[in-house]
């Protein structure tokens, strides 16, 4: 009895563990043709960029401050000098955000 409910157990913290994501972060900078682009803004999106459900941050001072409820979300990061961008779909996280010096992006 007690070896099955202990097997149980171990299989509902796993659950829960595996249901925990990493954070993502957006890379500080980016290579095109040998050229270094820095990370400059990013957005957040409720569902895929394309659909344009761009999301308006709360503001905290200098960084801009998503929170996150039964939204499936995508962060672009954007580079300066391209419109190459890197995107992430965000998933089981519960903030992001987004500014300070040198700017930075991330979720977790």
């Amino acid at each position: 009895m007690w070896r099955g409910c202990a097997i149980r157990l171990a299989l509902c913290i796993l659950a829960i563990g595996c249901a925990q994501a990493a954070p993502v972060a957006c890379p500080a900078h980016i290579s095109e043709a040998g050229v270094e682009h820095v990370l400059f803004n990013a957005s957040l999106f409720d569902g895929p960029p394309e659909k344009m459900g761009d999301l308006i941050p709360d503001n905290a001072g200098t960084v801009a401050r998503w929170r996150l409820e039964y939204i499936d979300s995508y962060l672009v990061c954007r580079y300066q000098g391209t419109e190459k961008t890197v995107t992430y779909h965000v998933t089981k996280t519960h903030v992001c955000e987004a500014g300070k010096k040198p700017f930075q992006a991330y979720c977790k």
